[in-house]
């Protein structure tokens, strides 16, 4: 039964993934562009400034904020998918075969968006996923290491 909680949080995730990848240019300009101004609305300096001043640090922003979005949630793939397939006691390289499932999605993902209206596929894109996704298998292999160590000092 966990084995299949697991796998449909993977596939979730990767819907998700994959639902984001779907809006076309503008809409995905707009949602990252809202999310800055919601985020920087409770700044009272913010505030404060001319609307012209605000576009421009909205703008300036988007870039960061969007890559930053591809580096998160391809973090959060590579902990679901490592936590998936640490499941399976059969499965060597656990760590290898969770981070090549996420570089082959962060692949698929791009070659998706070159067919969205206002998007392109980017190697860079990819590259920022797959270190996304190595962040999120590295930190639950120290995590499983340390609880697997706090475990045996416990006995």
């Amino acid at each position: 039964m966990k084995k299949i909680i697991l796998a449909i949080l993977v596939v979730f995730w990767m819907a998700f993934i994959f639902n984001m990848s779907s809006e076309n240019g503008d809409q995905s300009s707009n949602t990252s562009g809202q999310t800055i101004e919601n985020v920087l609305s409770v700044v009272p300096e913010f505030e404060k400034q001319p609307e012209e001043v605000k576009k421009d640090v909205i703008s300036n922003l988007q870039f960061v904020v969007r890559k930053s979005a591809h580096f998160i949630g391809y973090m959060i793939l590579g902990i679901l998918v490592f936590i998936f397939i640490y499941q399976f006691e059969d499965i060597n390289k656990k760590f290898i075969i969770s981070w090549i499932i996420c570089i082959i999605y962060a692949a698929s993902d791009e070659i998706h968006q070159l067919f969205v209206p206002g998007r392109s596929g980017q190697v860079r894109d990819v590259l920022i996923d797959s270190a996304g996704s190595f962040l999120g298998i590295f930190l639950m292999t120290i995590c499983r290491k340390l609880l697997y160590s706090f475990k045996n000092r416990l006995k």
